[in-house]
């Protein structure tokens, strides 16, 4: 190290140096100085090592204390440890059956509080949630007077319920804004104001209005219980507190659910009109026919207005016909009025037929877009999937609406038509009995002349061989 240092100021030396001379007492100079800088820092560590072995024994004095004082620290608190396990202990001893009421009162506040937050009660009193929330979700044993208020809740809901009551409370309209208004309560059922039902919003525990109407019938029962005086008065209230009048009230119309049948359920109503319209001119035709029949049925003079008419027509110009050819002419007649009589009836039949095909056509499709939105939104959401099954099984509905009276109407009208049918046979078949009838007497007639005429011959024979032989 000492060369080292020689060395370095040797080279620094030699810069500066310009003869021999000046280098030998500059170097006689710097080692002097090198022997004092090490003097100064052998004395400077000396006295350095002796503050630092002070230091040391002062931490090592601390050191002890500090290990002496963790033990005894260690000791007590091993001893508060069992301290705290034997006080556990008598605690759990001395609560004894106060555990136990603590986890009843926690249960029954928990289920008390999910019921009065659906209850319209609530609505009068509307302290009593935050109570009974509170209780529900407490840690410590309730005092003697918490456990009376909880009593005291429990039985005002119970002699609340069977109650009517009116009192002032903040509703909230369509739009959602508060306003304070005059409401009636129902027990825990109902709740209505001047002019119609309220339900309980369970996010604000504030009642408002329902978001469509209610049903005629219910709205007409209401009506009157506002405005009639009678002691007894009929009323819809909703045992299920507000959500049957919420189903009810989002029940779709008529007019909805026949628009939720789309093309397909426009078709059917189109199918079922005409139906109706071919149905009505076949009634009217028919009755119009029947009327005229049962007039020539009475009268003797073939009328060419009905069926009937026109087949006497046929009888009296073929009258002098013999039995086989009238039967044929009228035969031939009856066969041409059998399609008029049936006419349209095969149409309805048709039409009865295609309309609950196309509800079915119309169910498929709707099915179809159904499970579409399964494919793109996926089977989270249930009313999804419930809302486009009912709105696929709407067409299905329509198809046997419609084709329920088509296939009624189209049995009455061939029922109608064949009765007038058996009435053309009965009397074609008639006039064909008179015209046998007549030709067996023309006939017996005829042979009764021939026997008197052959009789006369033979008696004029036998006067003649009488007088020949006088």
């Amino acid at each position: 190290m000492k060369l080292l240092t020689s060395l370095l100021f040797l080279i620094s030396v030699n810069l500066y140096a310009n003869t021999l001379d000046e280098l030998l007492l500059t170097v006689k100079s710097q080692q002097q100085q090198t022997r004092l800088l090490e003097s100064e820092r052998k004395q400077q560590f000396s006295g350095d090592l002796s503050e630092w072995q002070a230091s040391l024994n002062k931490a090592q004095q601390r050191l002890a204390m500090a290990k002496q004082q963790a033990q005894t620290l260690g000791l007590a608190f091993d001893d508060n440890e069992k301290k705290l396990a034997q006080l556990a202990t008598d605690l759990e001893l001395a609560k004894d059956n106060l555990g136990e009421l603590f986890g009843v009162v926690r249960q029954v506040s928990g289920e008390f509080a999910a019921d009065i937050e659906q209850s319209v009660i609530s609505v009068q009193y509307p302290e009593r949630l935050s109570f009974v929330t509170s209780l529900s979700k407490r840690k410590e044993l309730p005092s003697l007077a918490e456990l009376e208020q909880l009593w005291f809740v429990i039985q005002q809901e119970m002699t609340e319920s069977a109650k009517i009551s009116t009192f002032k409370t903040t509703v909230l309209d369509s739009s959602g804004l508060a306003s304070e208004q005059t409401v009636t309560r129902f027990g825990a059922f109902n709740l209505v104001d001047d002019t119609q039902y309220l339900v309980l919003n369970k996010q604000s525990q504030l009642p408002q209005p329902l978001t469509r109407p209610v049903p005629a019938e219910v709205k007409t029962t209401f009506d009157h219980w506002l405005s009639s005086n009678e002691p007894v008065k009929a009323f819809y209230f909703d045992p299920a507190k507000g959500d049957l009048l919420k189903v009810l009230s989002r029940t779709p119309t008529w007019s909805e659910r026949f628009q939720q049948g789309g093309v397909i359920g426009y078709l059917i109503f189109a199918i079922l009109i005409f139906g109706l319209i071919v149905a009505l001119v076949r009634f009217i035709v028919l009755s119009k026919e029947s009327l005229k029949i049962k007039a020539q049925l009475n009268n003797t003079l073939a009328n060419l207005d009905n069926s009937l008419g026109r087949i006497f027509a046929i009888y009296q110009q073929n009258k002098k016909q013999n039995t086989q050819v009238l039967e044929l002419k009228i035969e031939e007649a009856v066969l041409r009025e059998i399609p008029r009589l049936e006419r349209g009836s095969s149409v309805l039949k048709v039409l009865a037929a295609i309309a609950p095909m196309m509800g079915l056509l119309g169910t498929v499709t709707g099915m179809i877009a159904t499970f579409q939105s399964i494919t793109l939104f996926g089977t989270g959401d249930p009313k999804l999937m419930a809302g486009g099954i009912s709105m696929a099984l709407i067409t299905t509905v329509m198809g046997l609406i419609a084709a329920l009276p088509l296939l009624l109407i189209h049995s009455l009208l061939h029922s109608r038509a064949n009765s007038l049918i058996n009435i053309l046979e009965q009397q074609s078949a008639g006039l064909i009995a008179l015209q046998a009838e007549a030709e067996t007497e023309t006939e017996s007639k005829n042979n009764s002349n021939s026997q008197i005429q052959a009789v006369t011959h033979t008696n004029k024979k036998t006067v003649e061989q009488y007088e020949l032989v006088s």
